[in-house]
C-alpha cells in the first residue's frame, strides 16, 4: 500500500497565504528602496559633475535631479553639505514609513553619503 504524498487543501491555503503576504510586503517595500537608489545616484552624479561648487549650487543641482527622478523623500534643503579643504561631503539622512496592512507599518532609516576630493575624515 502506497502512502499518499502531496499538499492538502488546507496546506495549500496556508502556503498561498504566506506567499501572498510575502508578495504584498515586497510590493510595498520595493518603491522605498528604488527611491533610495535614485537618491544615491543623484548625489553621486552631483558630486562628480559639480566638484568645487557652492552648497547652494549643489542643492539646486540635487533639486533638478530630484524633479527628474521624482524623488519626494529628500529635497535639496535636506542635504547636509560639508566642505573641508578641497573635499565636499554630501549627506542625506531620512526616514520612510511604509504602511503594510491596517495599522502595521515599516520604518526605514536611510543614510546616503558621498564625498569628492580627499577622503572623508
Amino acid at each position: 500500500m502506497h502512502k499518499q504524498r502531496g499538499l492538502s487543501f488546507f496546506g495549500f491555503i496556508i502556503v498561498a497565504m504566506v506567499v501572498a503576504m510575502a508578495m504584498i510586503t515586497a510590493f510595498r517595500v520595493a518603491p522605498a528602496y528604488i527611491e533610495y537608489f535614485n537618491i544615491k545616484q543623484a548625489i553621486t552624479a552631483i558630486v562628480k559633475q559639480n566638484a568645487g561648487s557652492t552648497p547652494a549650487a549643489l542643492r539646486e543641482a540635487f533639486s533638478r535631479h530630484a524633479q527628474i527622478s521624482e524623488i519626494k523623500a529628500v529635497s535639496g534643503d535636506d542635504l547636509a553639505i560639508t566642505q573641508v579643504g578641497g573635499s565636499t561631503i554630501i549627506r542625506a539622512d531620512y526616514e520612510k514609513v511604509v504602511p503594510l496592512v491596517a495599522n502595521v507599518s515599516f520604518l526605514f532609516q536611510f543614510q546616503v553619503e558621498q564625498s569628492s576630493g580627499a577622503a572623508a575624515p
